[in-house]
């Protein structure tokens, strides 16, 4: 009995050492919610938000990489960036956005980042 108590130990040590690390280096946000219509720049990886709830300074956001779903309800990854808000500058589509306020870091940019856009309209 004595042989299994040393290495049930060091497992129970292991084990909890694990699980702090993971607690202690999870990284978790909750998005805010805004709505208002977007106009896409010319490629589509951008837009500009108007007539909307956000109170960030600035009305741009990059979309490209954030998941989005079409007025079908599916959604998509945001490789392309999201088809359904277009490429035409002249054109308005109702949106809500999910938006996560990034803090920098010793390397990167901080800011607000959209991840993920559901075009209503």
């Amino acid at each position: 009995m004595r042989r299994f108590v040393a290495p049930v130990a060091v497992g129970v040590v292991v084990a909890i050492v694990f699980g702090a690390w993971e607690f202690t280096t999870r990284h978790s946000a909750t998005p805010d919610v805004v709505e208002g219509w977007a106009m896409p720049n010319a490629h589509g990886t951008a837009i500009s938000l108007h007539d909307s709830n956000d109170t960030r300074a600035g009305d741009g956001y990059i979309v490209t990489g954030a998941s989005w779903a079409g007025r079908d309800g599916l959604w998509h990854d945001g490789a392309d960036g999201p088809t359904c808000i277009g490429t035409d500058t002249a054109t308005k589509t109702r949106v809500r956005l999910g938006i996560v306020d990034v803090k920098p870091g010793e390397e990167g940019n901080g800011g607000p980042r959209v991840v993920w856009l559901r075009c209503l309209s």
